[in-house]
């Protein structure tokens, strides 16, 4: 019996691709840098932020990334006001009945946890995850397994227990990591043959047949 669900944040939970768009082309422009496409973006997410802005970067200046990201791209990223992020269709009713359920949710994300934290604060405070968790220094991102393990333990359930909910390759890749079930979302930044190839086998492809998965799992 499923007893706690983990979700991704970006392409899973929310839309946040127009403000990661603006945020990194911003940050580009201030380094002297090209600017990048939306479809460049979508790419380039889901591996936590340095390796967003290392991708971002022309090559000859990928040795700079760390000072570009630290320096340069988190403090836009962290004063934007996510004013063109947005819930995905169906999201708040699937949502609200998981919780009414009695399920307990968490979000484990590559995102900064301050980044993170700013949207658990906002978009996401109607729903009341247990758990928010972000990338935080001295905890590897995914699809290394430690973050979504130490929610686990907090949430106080069992691998088994819990499914992974997830847009990107690096959630399926997590989830097997991790010992977990696995849903892929079909909504997100990633083509279904990306999915299937990072190993996932079971897709939602709106909010209303992931609810329906998820209750008879």
């Amino acid at each position: 019996m499923v007893k706690a669900i983990v979700f991704d944040l970006d392409g899973t939970i929310l839309d946040t691709l127009p403000d990661l768009y603006a945020c990194m082309n911003a940050a580009l422009e201030q380094f002297g840098c090209p600017k990048i496409s939306m479809e460049q973006t979508r790419a380039y997410v889901g591996h936590g932020g340095l390796q967003f802005a290392a991708c971002a970067l022309p090559e000859e200046k990928r040795g700079q990334a760390e000072f570009f990201y630290r320096e340069i791209y988190c403090p836009i990223h962290f004063h934007c006001k996510n004013e063109h992020t947005s819930l995905f269709p169906q999201e708040r009713e699937c949502l609200a009945a998981l919780k009414r359920a009695g399920y307990k949710m968490a979000v484990v994300t590559n995102k900064s946890q301050q980044a993170a934290d700013a949207l658990g604060a906002t978009l996401l405070k109607e729903f009341s995850f247990d758990v928010i968790f972000g990338n935080r220094d001295g905890v590897p991102v995914k699809p290394d397994p430690t973050s979504t393990r130490m929610v686990l333990r907090e949430l106080g359930v069992e691998p088994h227990e819990a499914v992974f909910v997830g847009d990107g390759d690096t959630d399926v890749q997590t989830a097997i990591n991790a010992g977990m079930r696995c849903i892929s979302v079909l909504w997100g930044y990633r083509t279904k043959e990306q999915l299937v190839q990072a190993g996932a086998s079971q897709f939602a492809q709106s909010f209303d047949q992931l609810e329906e998965m998820l209750k008879r799992m």
